[in-house]
């Protein structure tokens, strides 16, 4: 695996981690459907929470949010869609992003946008 995979992979794992530490119960991961994937599907109380996880080792390329572009925003809508689908029934939801900057030493600064768009 790439180093950006790596990279990826542990942002996830941070970040799914953050999320069940605040109550979020991980329903998915990975979720794929046609061209499109979500990082992480949880369910916060009633609401069914479809995260994006952005994750830098520098922000020589801007802040992570940056990369949920309206192009990306549109494919996670149509992958949710596909999750609802599965369900078969109403259920409120949102997506939110969640971005993570990992330090060279190891450490990192992890933020939640709730409601991203």
């Amino acid at each position: 695996m790439s180093r950006h995979n790596d990279l990826g992979a542990e942002g996830e794992a941070l970040a799914a981690s953050y999320l069940e530490t605040q109550g979020y119960c991980i329903q998915a991961r990975n979720f794929r459907s046609g061209k499109g994937e979500i990082d992480i599907i949880a369910s916060d109380g009633d609401t069914i929470v479809f995260v994006e996880v952005k994750t830098r080792s520098t922000a020589r390329f801007g802040l992570p949010r940056e990369a949920v572009t309206p192009f990306k925003q549109n494919m996670l809508r149509k992958t949710a869609m596909a999750y609802l689908v599965q369900l078969s029934k109403e259920i409120p939801c949102r997506f939110d992003v969640v971005e993570i900057q990992i330090h060279a030493n190891g450490t990192y600064q992890l933020n939640q946008l709730k409601n991203a768009f």
